[in-house]
């Protein structure tokens, strides 16, 4: 015998059964987090920061102060936000096979705390800025040790380059620093000299010290653009990833970041020089002195597009002819 309660839960026929209630974006949100898998991984990432607070607030503080001496600096802000990004567009590959993975997971963890620990007890040795990049890089293996102990190794691999990219957020020591600095430095006052000449000014040359008609000046180890070189280097390797399959052209892309630095950077030190002295003598201590790095920073964004543009005809014309 049919039972009366359940007879209203059928709809008459011709009539539509009644709609599930939409999933929005909040209620998916509280699913995902309320997961243990990925309410562990929060809590690690919560846990990191409330251990590494003094290093992380350090590196935020710089990255927001001015001056040169800051500059290293000026793109940590980024790091994180680029990898959730790459992360949550690539969701579907990266969790397409998820497991715990407490054996690698927790080594590396451990490993994390003791390099930090390490980093504090040696901070006299180090120095204050060598021992503040030995903590972020502790923080940063302590959250891909969570990632890899909350996913698995094989999501990790499916990961790798937005997880790696987070060394990019590790400050860069002075002594790594100073091959890329005299090398844009140095290839800046050689594009000098040749604007210089195809100019048709006249002018002797130093080194770094360059005597013009009117004025003097010196491509300074603070014009050396490495503000520009560490973003255009970031630039290409996220260009990379998403629109090059090919491992060479990746490659390509990245190096070719510094000369297109030096390009831009001797360009602008000439434009200025050039100004000063046929112009007016206030361009060298103008605001496009001060403030005229984001032009240029552009035109090296454009001359980037332009070679990611060629290196992908290379790859469609290969494709074409297969």
């Amino acid at each position: 015998m049919t039972n009366p309660s359940s007879v209203g839960s059928v709809p008459p026929p011709g009539q539509e059964p009644p709609s599930q209630p939409e999933s929005t974006p909040i209620a998916r949100f509280v699913a995902g987090v309320s997961s243990p898998r990925n309410a562990l991984f929060l809590f690690l990432v919560i846990f990191s920061i409330l251990v590494f607070w003094t290093p992380l607030s350090t590196v935020v503080r710089y990255s927001l102060t001015g001056g040169h001496q800051y500059d290293k600096y000026s793109h940590i802000l980024l790091i994180p936000f680029i990898t959730l990004a790459l992360v949550y567009f690539e969701t579907g590959r990266i969790f397409k096979s998820v497991q715990y993975d407490h054996r690698i997971g927790v080594v590396l963890l451990l490993l994390s705390l003791i390099l930090d620990g390490w980093a504090g007890v040696a901070a006299n040795q180090l120095g204050p800025e060598n021992a503040l990049s030995a903590k972020i890089l502790a923080l940063i293996l302590f959250w891909n040790a969570g990632f890899i102990l909350c996913y698995g190794m094989r999501a990790f691999r499916a990961a790798a380059f937005p997880l790696l990219l987070l060394l990019l957020a590790v400050p860069i020591p002075d002594l790594l620093l100073d091959v890329p600095i005299s090398f844009v430095r140095h290839e800046s006052a050689d594009v000098c000299s040749l604007i210089f000449n195809l100019a048709g000014v006249p002018y002797l040359r130093d080194g770094y010290l360059f005597a013009l008609p009117t004025i003097s000046i010196e491509v300074a180890k603070e014009c050396s653009g490495i503000h520009s070189t560490i973003a255009l280097v970031i630039v290409g390797l996220v260009a990379a990833h998403l629109f090059l399959p090919s491992l060479w052209k990746k490659i390509l892309l990245v190096l070719l970041a510094l000369p297109i630095v030096c390009f831009t950077n001797g360009l602008r030190i000439a434009g200025l020089t050039l100004l000063s002295v046929y112009v007016d003598p206030r361009f060298m201590h103008s605001g496009l002195h001060r403030d005229g790095g984001v032009a240029f920073f552009t035109l090296g964004l454009v001359l980037m597009y332009a070679i990611l543009r060629l290196l992908q005809r290379g790859q469609r014309v290969k494709r074409a002819n297969a």
